[in-house]
């Protein structure tokens, strides 16, 4: 069934944990990558037929459009003579007209429900595969700076993993990621050296988070003011004043969904 792959693909990198990576699977990529493509050169077909068929006299398909030939000029005008089989020509041929307009819009309106699956496929398979790059990005992303930003740290059988744009990646990363600390140590501190990858994590994003207290911490103060952190409640407070709370497992960073 259409979307099948990528939703294999879907379920692929959800099996992705902070500990473990699968091999990076090529060929569930390309069968997605081909149906995507499949898809969209059907969506232009589909297209082009109904702009044709728009631009065309549905009267001239039936045959109800041609000039009459001289015989059927004569049989016509023998036909005026003749009243009652006239009327009966005429609504035979109008019944006939009607229903092979009919059978034109039939056809039209499952043309477009068709194009319509066809283009909500190929974004859905385009998230998928966006998805599944994404998750293993953030995992290769999680290793480096586990491993202090050094590539040439990562374990062999990990590395076999993972494919060669995704270890050229990791190489790229953590280039720039040196590059902007060298100029930072330049320009702020030329005196000292940063170590921004101490705690073996990725750098922190938001200054305020929400926590939970695990353990009684008693009153603590801090430049909002003095906070009671008992067992079970929670708070939402600066990172800076409560990470140590967190690194000995006080309080447990209750992270957003």
């Amino acid at each position: 069934m259409l979307g099948d792959e990528a939703f294999r693909l879907a379920k692929e990198a959800k099996d992705i944990t902070d500990s473990h990576i699968p091999v990076y699977n090529e060929e569930q990529v390309r069968l997605v990558t081909q149906e995507t493509r499949y898809l969209w050169t059907r969506i232009e077909e589909m297209i082009a037929s109904l702009s044709t068929g728009t631009s065309q006299n549905p009267l001239q398909d039936m045959g109800l459009g041609q000039q009459p030939s001289d015989s059927q000029s004569q049989m016509h005008s023998q036909g005026q003579l003749q009243s009652g089989s006239s009327a009966k020509a005429s609504d035979t041929g109008k019944l006939a007209a009607s229903s092979s307009l009919g059978a034109t819009q039939t056809e039209r309106e499952n043309t477009n429900g068709q194009t319509s699956l066809y283009i909500l496929t190929v974004g859905r398979n385009k998230r998928c595969l966006l998805a599944y790059h994404h998750r293993r990005m953030q995992y290769v992303r999680s290793l480096l700076w586990s491993l202090h930003l050094a590539p040439s740290l990562v374990p062999p059988e990990t590395s076999a993993r993972l494919a060669p744009e995704e270890q050229n990646f990791a190489r790229e990363y953590a280039r720039l990621n040196s590059a902007y600390r060298d100029a930072v140590e330049e320009q702020l501190c030329p005196t000292d050296s940063l170590d921004w990858t101490a705690n073996g994590e990725l750098p922190p994003r938001d200054i305020f988070i929400e926590v939970r207290v695990v353990k009684d911490c008693g009153e603590i103060v801090t430049e909002s003011g003095v906070v009671n952190l008992q067992a079970g409640t929670q708070h939402y407070l600066r990172r800076s004043d409560i990470e140590h709370l967190v690194t000995i497992g006080y309080l447990e960073h209750i992270h957003p969904t």
